[in-house]
C-alpha cells in the first residue's frame, strides 16, 4: 500500500481489530521490519535512517507503555533527556492544564491520565508527525473526548501532521 498523509492534517486509519493498523504504524516508526517492499516516513527509512527520522516523529502506543514506578515529574525528566528537541514549556503547561500531580506515580494514575502523560511526552518532543495507535481504545467516553480534543488543539496551534488508528468508528 502507499499512504500519503497531507501535512497539517489529522488522518485516521479505521478498521476492525486485526486489519493491520498497528502493524502499519510499527513499520512507520521502525519497530517492525517489512517482509516485502520498503517504508518511507518523511522521505526516509525509519530503520536505516532512524537517527534522521525518529527525532521528527512522535508515537503513542495503544497500551501507553510508561514506567509505572516513575512519578510524572520523573517521566518528564526522562522525556527531556531522551529528546534533543524537547520543549519543557509545552510539557509543563500540559501537565498543569490537565491537573496531573507531578509527584504521583504514573502507575497510580487513571487510564485517561496515563494516556495524557503519554501524549504529553510525544507532543513535548515537538514532532512533525504524530502517530497514535488506538490511543483511546481503553478510555471511557469522556477521557476519549478530552484526549482527542488535546490532539486537535495541538494540530490547530502547530500544524503538526497526525496519523491515528482506531477500531472505534464513533
Amino acid at each position: 500500500c502507499a499512504i500519503d498523509v497531507p501535512t497539517g492534517s489529522v488522518t485516521a486509519l479505521v478498521g476492525p481489530n486485526g486489519a493491520g493498523k498497528t502493524t502499519l504504524l510499527q513499520l512507520a516508526i521502525g519497530l517492525a521490519r517489512p517482509t516485502a517492499g520498503s517504508v518511507r516516513v518523511l522521505g526516509q527509512s525509519p530503520r536505516a535512517d532512524a537517527h534522521a527520522v525518529l527525532p521528527r516523529v512522535g508515537f503513542v502506543a495503544q497500551d501507553h507503555p510508561l514506567h509505572r514506578g516513575f512519578t510524572v515529574a520523573e517521566t518528564l525528566k526522562l522525556g527531556r533527556k531522551l529528546n534533543p528537541s524537547w520543549d519543557e514549556e509545552v510539557a509543563r503547561a500540559r501537565v498543569e492544564q490537565l491537573g496531573l500531580p507531578l509527584g504521583q506515580k504514573v502507575g497510580r494514575l487513571s487510564g485517561g491520565q496515563q494516556a495524557q502523560v503519554a501524549l504529553t511526552l510525544a507532543l513535548a518532543k515537538r514532532p512533525e508527525l504524530l502517530l497514535l495507535d488506538e490511543p483511546v481504545a481503553s478510555l471511557d467516553p469522556l477521557a476519549r473526548r478530552e484526549f482527542l480534543q488535546s490532539v486537535m488543539e495541538v494540530v490547530a496551534e502547530t500544524g503538526m501532521t497526525v496519523l491515528l488508528s482506531s477500531h472505534i468508528v464513533a
